[in-house]
């Protein structure tokens, strides 16, 4: 038996840490919060005497979430519905633009993205579609809002993932996403130790692993990193091992910036998902578990260009006073019961979630992974396929944990020796 130190009880860590505590290792799981699920972040408010949940964090789960779906079962966590589309949204502020443009436009940037190749950025595919400007400029403010990274930044690849426009369901976690970081943890039982933050990670010369949080210094035979981007390329909180390889790799990858709110409606609403196009943002309003549309307007804005146009820092009610000008249909409740959330100003995230930058093909990423000594990594950002997404990051946590039990069972005098050899 090995142990086994995981720093970081987002869903990577949770994940790394579940599929080595099946496998009969020593696992302690070091979480500088208070709570488990990192980005993934539920919360209750009540409205109209009404108890509803929010996603402060990670909100849908969409298609082609296996990992995911299989770890719920695992855990007794069920899906609910959302009776919209993550996928499909009305250009609220573009009125000559419909849906069916949307979805169309998506289709012409896709083949013409298969034609230059995926690592081109986005805004080259786009300055290549012969449609009209209004319909360009909705899916690149589509594009810009998924990954909440600038189109001229982020591959085209992003347009059959994150930013895909094809109409196909989308769900929640019944009682809140949160509930199966919850779940892991639970099965974690004691491993598990909160507002621990750990400050250095430095490989031994014979193997092993020194991990330093503020209470002290522990020797591990191997270390799953599962942190956030921004706080693995370079927080000056933490001391982790580098290597030029990685250093390139990180350097393909961009930090997303976005944000969220949340808006109490006075009258129940029907199911929506509305954009704008001018302020990067869009809108909707879905069914939860109690089976009707909660009475709450959802908005998430992307890329920080977007978030510091609005003055979200300075006057967080200009993105309230948009969000009544671009949904008048509904009946907004009052300012006070709003609730605000900008992952950037988070010093445990800096930031939303993961892109591929342009020359940087979605299907490459080696050196991401790659352990350095006995020190392993897992994170969305690390995800090929899934990139930025819930499911990328349990599927990257399953492989660092997969690369650990490999190590444990072809080495016998130390994994440090192994994976330098």
């Amino acid at each position: 038996m090995a142990r086994i130190a995981v720093l970081g009880a987002g869903l990577a860590g949770l994940a790394a840490a579940d599929t080595l505590t099946k496998a009969g290792q020593d696992i302690v799981v070091f979480e500088a919060r208070d709570r488990p699920g990192g980005r993934v972040w539920s919360e209750e408010i009540v409205v109209q005497d009404r108890v509803c949940t929010i996603e402060r964090g990670a909100e849908f789960v969409l298609h082609g979430y296996s990992a995911m779906r299989q770890l719920m079962a695992e855990h007794d966590v069920e899906l609910v519905d959302t009776g919209m589309s993550y996928y499909v949204r009305t250009p609220g502020d573009a009125p000559s633009v419909i849906t069916d443009d949307m979805v169309a436009a998506g289709r012409e940037a896709r083949s013409v993205t298969r034609q230059l190749g995926g690592a081109r950025s986005a805004e080259e595919v786009l300055s290549r579609l012969e449609l009209r400007r209004e319909v360009v400029d909705a899916l690149r403010a589509r594009i810009e809002i998924s990954t909440a990274v600038g189109a001229r930044h982020v591959t085209a690849d992003a347009l059959g993932q994150i930013a895909d426009v094809e109409p196909k369901p989308s769900w929640r976690i019944r009682g809140g996403n949160q509930r199966l970081p919850e779940a892991l943890a639970h099965a974690l039982a004691g491993s598990l130790r909160y507002r621990s933050t750990v400050r250095h990670v430095v490989n031994l010369p014979d193997g092993g692993v020194v991990v330093a949080t503020d209470d002290g210094s522990k020797v591990f035979d191997a270390v799953v990193v599962a942190l956030p981007l921004a706080v693995v390329r370079g927080s000056k909180d933490i001391s982790l091992p580098r290597s030029a390889e990685r250093d390139v790799a990180l350097a393909r990858v961009v930090q997303g910036h976005a944000a969220k709110l949340h808006l109490p409606l006075i009258s129940p609403p029907t199911t929506s998902a509305v954009m704008s196009v001018r302020d990067r943002y869009w809108t909707w309003t879905a069914i939860d578990s109690t089976g009707t549309v909660a009475p709450v307007l959802n908005a998430f804005m992307g890329t920080s260009a977007a978030i510091d146009r609005v003055g979200l820092r300075l006057e967080p009610q200009r993105w309230v006073r948009k969000a009544r000008a671009l949904r008048p249909e509904l009946m907004i409740g009052d300012d006070d019961q709003v609730v605000s959330t900008i992952w950037s100003d988070d010093p445990l995230a800096g930031g939303a979630y993961a892109a591929h930058a342009p020359g940087n093909p979605s299907s490459s990423g080696p050196g991401l992974e790659t352990p350095i000594g006995d020190v392993f990594w897992a994170g969305e950002y690390a995800e090929p396929e899934f990139t930025g997404l819930m499911e990328g990051a349990i599927r990257s946590g399953k492989r660092a944990a997969e690369r650990v039990l490999e190590a444990v069972r072809h080495n016998t005098t130390g994994i440090g020796e192994r994976t330098r050899a």
